[in-house]
């Protein structure tokens, strides 16, 4: 009986062994850490850090867009973010903030799932969004991202920002 739960034992073991060519998935890793602090600078406008986050060819995707942005897009569409609204907000706390990062066979992606918050400069709106991204590294870079939320409240800051600038 003694070897019988030995040998068992050694078999669990050996089959919960991390094998990079497999899935496994990380909390608290460098890039799940590297994602956490680009939220950090995305929320204080610090672009110098962000740029190095990532590779030359990014390519980003957003849901509701058939466009795909580069990463001579990104810090554009972050700016228009500050300027259509005020007190942005994710919460960097452990239960409100979640990201892992996980090897798929030889892929690494990050997720982040977070709430974002802030008031509409134009609709004077308060908004509360659920977010998931999905980072796809290369290296130490990210090259692919996508954005998955709802996009209505930004819709509406959009039209009502043209509405006032085409006057």
């Amino acid at each position: 009986m003694k070897n019988l739960i030995f040998l068992c034992s050694l078999v669990l073991l050996f089959s919960c062994g991390n094998n990079n060519s497999g899935f496994y998935s990380t909390l608290n890793d460098s890039k799940s850490s590297a994602i956490k602090m680009q939220l950090e600078n995305y929320l204080s406008k610090n672009y110098e850090p962000m740029g190095a986050f990532y590779h030359d060819s990014l390519m980003l995707f957003v849901s509701g867009s058939d466009d795909t942005l580069h990463y001579s897009d990104v810090f554009e569409g972050i700016e228009l973010h500050h300027t259509l609204f005020s007190n942005i907000d994710i919460s960097m706390q452990d239960g409100d903030l979640h990201v892992e990062t996980s090897n798929y066979g030889g892929e690494v992606w990050s997720k982040a799932y977070f709430t974002w918050n802030a008031k509409g400069r134009f609709s004077k709106q308060a908004v509360s969004n659920t977010v998931h991204i999905a980072y796809r590294w290369a290296g130490d870079r990210v090259i692919e991202e996508h954005h998955y939320s709802d996009r209505t409240a930004f819709e509406n800051e959009i039209s009502l920002y043209s509405e006032i600038n085409n006057k």
